[in-house]
């Protein structure tokens, strides 16, 4: 059976790889730089299909980069088996093992899991065939696909039946479950919510999930400890949060002023703050704002600084549903949204220019830019926006455009603060307190 083809398979640069090194240097020595492209493409697609079909997979920028990463691993996998027609070592990818970790602790039942894998394989399978000549895939490779699927499901079964064993026995699981709770909104004890969590609720709390981009995550306590020492807080309380994303919140014994956090973040690291808040109900508060905080850091480049509630919350809402929020650009900026280094400096200017009260004189001074520079922007910004958009109406439209790339449903999907699956998690009775 000719399948020199499948080595032939080409995609596009971008997006990189986002799997485990090891994992994409095996796939290079057996197929080469082409099917990797095409399978990271496939990965990607693959994702994105699963999280429409069974959206509990993709809950927030963490989870969703978890799953892409278990799926470029196992289209990458399946090509090589396919390619060496050979004894090619087969099971769950690293990556995949993480998918299960998540999904146990997320509370996602076993059934979602698996029809998630099967879901992506059949995007697999189309891919491949529509790739294939002729369209046509010979019955050998859909033979072999579906043992692929079929033996990656029993791995996935019993990896995820021996992970949620582990998971219930554990004192950690306890903590995970109250704070699962608090953030669902439900009512508990401070004094046995302390006894449970080592800190202190009758505080003020600011919130921070932070993650990495890279498989791993490794340094996530230094950094949870560099971020404690920038805010000038005296507590802090953290646990391991989705898809091995950082869950932390910083204590004050009054409320803060601005938290100033460091400006870079270790390479790969993304974070995001919430608003301070009080008590039981803090500690949910600044939690779901700092997820709405996240899903505009995961629309930003990696290693920049936090990105902090307070200073965008206003996109925050506005990008509550990014499909209507691009139209609202579109019908009030015009030609001005285009996506041009061009258009971006007129924006800026002319946003500057209207936080400024309209003063050509303090716009200059905060752009160092001069006075007439200012002006002959803003006149160009005027000359491309659709006529008849109110000020205020620009200025929303302009608050959007500083987070362009939040435009596009599917580069993050919006933070979950529902109970949904998650809330179905136990522990084994007598752990907790």
């Amino acid at each position: 059976m000719d399948l020199s083809w499948i080595r032939g398979l080409d995609g596009p640069d971008l997006p990189r790889p986002c799997c485990t090194p090891a994992t994409v240097a095996e796939a290079r020595r057996w197929l080469g730089d082409g099917p990797v492209r095409w399978a990271v493409a496939a990965g990607q697609a693959m994702t994105r299909h699963i999280i429409d079909h069974v959206p509990e997979h993709g809950v927030g920028p963490a989870p969703f980069e978890t799953l892409r990463r278990a799926s470029e691993a196992a289209v990458l996998t399946g090509l090589c088996v396919l390619a060496a027609q050979g004894p090619v070592p087969y099971g769950v990818p690293p990556d995949g093992v993480e998918v299960v970790r998540d999904c146990v602790r997320r509370g996602i039942p076993l059934d979602r899991v698996l029809r998630g894998l099967r879901l992506g394989h059949a995007v697999l399978y189309r891919m491949l065939r529509d790739s294939a000549p002729d369209g046509d895939l010979p019955t050998e490779i859909t033979e072999e696909l579906f043992e692929q699927v079929d033996r990656m499901a029993g791995d996935m079964a019993a990896a995820y039946v021996a992970e949620r064993e582990r998971w219930e026995a554990s004192q950690e699981a306890v903590r995970w479950h109250l704070i699962e709770a608090i953030i669902a909104g439900e009512q508990h004890d401070p004094d046995a919510a302390e006894q449970i969590l080592g800190y202190r609720p009758s505080r003020c709390h600011v919130a921070l999930i932070a993650w990495s981009a890279a498989p791993g995550g490794d340094g996530a306590d230094r950094l949870v400890a560099d971020l404690l020492a920038a805010s000038g807080g005296d507590a802090w309380l953290q646990v391991v949060g989705h898809a091995g994303a950082v869950w932390a919140w910083i204590g004050f014994g009054d409320r803060p002023g601005r938290v100033e956090w460091p400006s870079v973040l270790p390479a790969g690291w993304r974070a995001a703050a919430g608003p301070p808040s009080f008590g039981l109900a803090g500690i949910r508060r600044s939690h779901l704002g700092a997820l709405r905080a996240a899903r505009i850091a995961a629309t930003l480049p990696a290693g920049g600084g936090v990105c902090d509630y307070g200073e965008v919350r206003t996109a925050a809402l506005l990008l509550e549903n990014a499909e209507r929020a691009r139209w609202y650009v579109e019908e009030t900026l015009g030609a001005l949204a285009a996506d041009e280094d061009r258009a971006e400096q007129l924006r800026e200017t002319l946003r500057c220019y209207l936080s400024c009260g309209r003063s050509l004189k303090n716009t200059a001074e905060r752009l160092g830019v001069a006075r007439n520079t200012v002006a002959y922007r803003i006149k160009q910004a005027q000359d491309l926006m659709r006529s008849g958009s109110g000020r205020l109406e620009v200025r929303i439209a302009l608050e959007i455009m500083r987070f362009p790339r939040a435009l596009e449903t599917a580069t993050a999907p919006p933070p979950d603060d529902t109970q949904g699956p998650k809330r179905r998690m136990y522990v084994k009775p007598g752990l907790a307190p």
